[in-house]
């Protein structure tokens, strides 16, 4: 079983990086095909947990950083580094694809891997589903995996607000495309 485990996590990592192979460089201001810089403002989960890091504005964590997505065709690649919901700095890396697009909105899903989530296996019930689920050289290197629904929606064609559903948050922000 966790050699099935370790074949399935490294079939994802691949398909991530086939993925930002697929992403073009062309960019178009005002379409959504392009580079967009993510900064996240607010994070907030839908079930409590003290070891969540409280910070500014009630915010739990995933509130500084910046995610880079470079979208075409449709599909997306994002990588960079955030604050998780504990507080620590995680560098991301996802693959996703559009599920709905016009001129003001898109509504997107993407899936990935985190790094840096050592606290999160210290919650008894974590630790219990992801020992039980992932493969362990996930697990060693405090790694977790990222499911997310993307909705963005343009203030103008350069910049516009970012909502991010996972199964234990929504986290929202501020993007400009360039």
């Amino acid at each position: 079983m966790e050699t099935v485990k370790n074949i399935i996590a490294t079939l994802l990592v691949g398909l991530a990086f086939l993925g930002a192979m697929l992403v073009g460089t062309q960019a178009n201001a005002q379409s959504w095909e392009g580079t967009h810089i993510y900064t996240p403002v607010h994070t907030k989960h839908f079930s409590s947990n003290p070891l969540y890091d409280n910070s500014r504005l009630g915010s739990e964590g995933g509130s500084e950083g910046f995610l880079i997505t470079r979208s075409s065709n449709g599909l997306h690649f994002t990588m960079g580094i955030m604050q998780n919901s504990y507080g620590d700095y995680s560098k991301y890396l996802m693959f996703g694809f559009n599920l709905s697009e016009s001129d003001t909105s898109q509504l997107s899903i993407q899936l990935g891997v985190a790094d840096n989530y050592s606290k999160a296996y210290l919650d008894e019930v974590n630790a219990r589903l992801m020992n039980r689920y992932l493969p362990s050289t996930m697990i060693e290197n405090s790694r977790i995996p990222i499911v997310t629904a993307t909705y963005k929606v343009r203030l103008t064609n350069l910049i516009g607000l970012q909502f991010n559903l996972s199964p234990a948050f929504i986290n929202s922000g501020l993007y400009i495309q360039i």
